[in-house]
């Protein structure tokens, strides 16, 4: 996984290279130093963002060349390892138990410092917690290791499955999960990076031991997500007018501890102003955040934003990019006013 991604041009090349390792034998080389192929750069950028996120607008990465489809009548959900009545379902056995609807804000821990790999959707399914206690945990299992249809893993305490907010969620925004967002069932995990929602979960495992994922054997943490804020309005270099109106917009967004205010600077950090949150249902979602500016001098002027998360703890200064538990830092921006 890269910081940020790769753009569609150096992901076929990446793919054209890889054909090449393959027919000299290298590729299995080249893919362990590479970690993964980054998806083509799907991200959500922009002042008219929507509360919630149309489900073909929602953020994308992927380490796959090309993504599981998964029939869904072949399909079978395993829980087991240290369990009292290890257990097989179907997708229709899903249907048929208990079901919630939750809105929550998926981040990828590859995301920088004003990025775009961050997205808000309603997901429906069931509560994980229900399918573990039918399954009746046996003494000393201490983590959950989950499996996918493409080779993927991820582990996490047993507690975090446990809370009442993570989800094996079948739906999205009203509908069945897309094939890219992991149909036909995948894991909605509050306040952790989207690395462990895991898409196309085929198995869950309950271990006692410290065994690790995919990524957590390349050392990514993910299982707490930093506050982060964003300024979307205006844009980088846009220019303004003197005395005209304008408002900032922009996103906040801290796992599943909410956010409780947005401060916005525009004299580079000497001093704020507290925004408006327009959308902030839950601790669970983003925020959507404005404030009205009406720049009276011609010049140059640094906009900066912050966010206090609903623990009442102030999002970090520290800039440092997303290697190894996500980016931290504030977005800043430059615009130009004009007489």
């Amino acid at each position: 996984m890269s910081e940020r991604g790769l753009t569609r041009g150096r992901f076929v090349a990446g793919a054209a290279g890889g054909a090449l390792a393959l027919a000299s034998g290298g590729l299995i080389e080249v893919l362990r130093r590479r970690s993964a192929f980054g998806y083509d750069g799907q991200e959500l950028l922009g002042g008219t963002l929507q509360p919630v996120t149309p489900t073909d607008d929602f953020y994308v990465v992927t380490k796959n060349l090309v993504d599981p489809r998964v029939d869904r009548d072949a399909w079978r959900l395993e829980i087991s390892g240290l369990v009292e009545r290890p257990r097989t379902l179907r997708f229709e056995d899903l249907g048929s138990l208990p079901s919630v609807e939750q809105e929550t804000t998926l981040e990828c821990i590859s995301n920088g410092v004003g990025g775009g790999l961050l997205s808000n959707a309603v997901w429906a399914g069931v509560p994980l917690r229900a399918l573990i206690e039918e399954a009746g945990p046996k003494r000393g299992a201490k983590r959950l290791f989950f499996h996918a249809a493409d080779g993927f893993t991820h582990s996490t305490p047993l507690e975090r499955g446990m809370q009442r907010t993570t989800l094996l969620a079948v739906r999205m925004n009203g509908e069945l999960l897309t094939d890219r967002h992991g149909f036909p069932a995948r894991l909605i995990v509050p306040g952790a990076y989207g690395e462990l929602s895991v898409k196309w979960i085929d198995r869950i495992e309950l271990i006692d031991d410290g065994r690790k994922g995919y990524y957590e054997q390349q050392g990514w943490r993910a299982e707490r997500v930093h506050t982060m804020s964003r300024i979307d309005l205006p844009a980088e270099g846009k220019a303004l007018r003197a005395s005209a109106p304008a408002t900032l917009r922009g996103v906040a967004f801290a796992g599943d501890r909410g956010i409780a205010r947005v401060e916005a600077s525009t004299d580079g950090g000497r001093s704020w102003r507290r925004a408006k949150l327009d959308y902030a249902p839950s601790k669970l979602t983003w925020a959507l955040w404005s404030l009205p500016w009406a720049p009276r001098e011609p010049g140059t002027y640094e906009l900066v934003v912050r966010a206090t998360d609903g623990e009442g703890e102030l999002q970090s200064t520290v800039e440092d990019n997303s290697v190894p538990d996500g980016a931290s830092g504030l977005h800043r921006i430059a615009v130009t006013v004009q007489a």
